[in-house]
């Protein structure tokens, strides 16, 4: 009857074990795309700030065409 009972109790761990495997692997899913939208938004506002920063100097056409193709260079 032991026995019955362990088999019993060990047969439902492994059911809930994987059930539950399939949405934590979806947390954790979900998770990696939030942070990635995270580090892309502050890219793209850091790179705004940048390009704030370069319209307020009033630089010529030759300096920018420079400073461009020095960040094409560092991708």
């Amino acid at each position: 009857m032991t026995l019955l009972f362990l088999s019993l109790a060990g047969i439902i761990a492994i059911i809930v074990i994987l059930v539950s495997a399939k949405f934590i692997k979806a947390g954790f899913d979900a998770r990696g795309e939030v942070k990635e939208e995270q580090r892309k938004e502050q890219l793209k506002q850091e790179d705004e700030e940048i390009l704030d920063k370069l319209k307020e100097k009033n630089l010529s056409p030759e300096d920018l065409k420079k400073i461009y193709e020095d960040l094409q260079k560092k991708k």
